[in-house]
């Protein structure tokens, strides 16, 4: 009895700490953007409660549905350029025999851990249209024809956020996955490769479906991320031009802090809230898989 108590005092001992971190940092803004989306308030003058008008107001409002559609246009994309390059560049790099191998890791993890302002502000000089290297490289290849006003024609301006996008986060998988790739047991493989199992059929048919969790954890954060993908948009286009690359997260800062109507911000946050919960649930149960035995 006395070590059945002694190992609860413990486990409460070691919880603590992490729980009010999650608590502070976490459950409790969730808890106070529920309570503020039912008031109209301007961060000054007292609440004043509205009900669920926020809430109304929402789907009613045309800006904010157009960045719903913005932010699903761009966690498609994300999810077609980071997984398959990234899983690609893991393939290649598993291999032992190939030179530099720390050296392209490297290089392709780097734009990871670069701040996301230096970003913005490096990819808004290359989409320049008068000295930006894009527009010059075209020049100088003779496609002239292809040079463009990147981030100032709304019909291409989220499409070259969404490669940006795309290309900051390719290592971070590339990592995820050979992580994944590298704890695969040799022993399967080399059985397979006595078996005369081709490169590519261990590749498809044994590697891949040993990471399926490793996949499955990819897709899911990818997807929950790139809805809430904010910083990098706002540095580049401020959400322009005529609104073309405004996402859920911009519109909610700018409810918040341009037009200080936090109620409403706050029930944007919940909105985008809900959203992430229910793509991460849907999809966890759609990959929901046997673990993984070797």
């Amino acid at each position: 009895m006395e070590n059945r108590k002694q190992r609860l005092i413990s486990r409460i001992i070691f919880i603590t700490p992490a729980l009010a971190i999650f608590s502070i940092f976490l459950l409790i803004p969730i808890l106070l953007s529920l309570y503020y989306s039912f008031f109209s308030w301007d961060g000054l003058n007292p609440m004043k409660f509205n009900g669920i008008h926020n809430f109304v107001a929402m789907f009613q409002d045309n800006l904010l549905m157009e960045s719903v559609k913005h932010s699903f246009i761009l966690t498609f994309w994300a999810l077609i350029i980071q997984l398959p390059i990234g899983l690609i560049l893991a393939v290649l790099l598993s291999s032992e025999k190939l030179f530099g191998r720390r050296l392209f890791k490297t290089v392709y993890f780097m734009p990871v851990i670069l701040s996301t302002s230096v970003l913005g502000v490096l990819w808004g000089l290359i989409y320049e249209p008068n000295i930006g290297l894009l527009n010059n490289l075209l020049g100088t290849l003779g496609l002239g024809s292809l040079q463009h006003v990147w981030l100032g024609d709304q019909t291409t301006a989220l499409g070259a956020i969404a490669a940006v996008v795309g290309w900051q986060y390719i290592g971070f998988y590339m990592i995820l996955f050979l992580a994944g790739l590298q704890g695969v047991p040799d022993e399967i493989i080399e059985a397979a490769d006595l078996d005369g199992a081709s490169k590519f059929r261990v590749l498809w048919n044994i590697r891949i479906p040993l990471i399926r969790h490793v996949i499955s954890f990819a897709i899911i954060n990818c997807v929950v991320g790139s809805l809430k993908y904010f910083d990098l948009i706002y540095i580049m286009t401020s959400g322009g031009p005529n609104n073309s690359t405004e996402v859920i997260a911009s519109v909610m800062f700018k409810q918040a802090f341009r037009f200080s109507d936090f109620g409403y911000a706050s029930s944007i946050s919940m909105l985008l809230f809900v959203m992430g919960l229910l793509f991460a649930f849907v999809l966890s149960k759609l990959f929901k898989s046997e673990p993984v035995q070797y």
